[in-house]
């Protein structure tokens, strides 16, 4: 009994460290790219970029939710502030690449901030990811 009461303790204690160990490789499992940083003249349009790239072995489940709120501060105007899966464009390498179009409004630097959610997926997990993305934009 004792022998027993042993191992289900050290089951209860590496339980956790697994389940981290499964976060983690889903982290591992893509990166994020955007656009590195949008220059603009006051009234011009642009379009930034947020990319997810998957590795070879993962990818965007095409069937899971998918999201990207923004924000902007005053120097810059989002044509729109929620994205959805019908307004992603799905990559070669199974990922997913929103296109989003901003105005610049007056001068100074800005930034187009936003939360993404997607699931990434690979043969042994599927598990939702956020992430907060960023594109610092400049208008002159």
């Amino acid at each position: 009994m004792k022998r027993f009461l042993v191992l289900a303790a050290l089951s209860l204690v590496a339980l956790p460290a697994i389940a981290g160990d499964a976060g983690e490789d889903a982290a591992k499992a893509y990166k994020i790219e955007t656009t590195s940083s949008l220059q603009l003249k006051k009234g011009e349009k642009g379009e930034a970029r947020v990319t997810v790239v998957p590795r070879s072995d993962a990818h965007v489940s095409p069937d899971a939710p998918l999201s990207l709120a923004l924000s902007s501060g005053p120097s810059v105007q989002l044509a729109k502030t929620k994205f959805g899966r019908a307004d992603g464009t799905a990559t070669p390498q199974k990922g997913v690449a929103f296109s989003i179009p901003v105005t610049a409004t007056a001068a100074g630097k800005d930034e187009v901030k936003g939360q993404l959610s997607f699931f990434i997926c690979t043969e042994k997990l599927c598990e939702r990811q956020k992430r907060d993305v960023t594109v610092p934009v400049t208008v002159e």
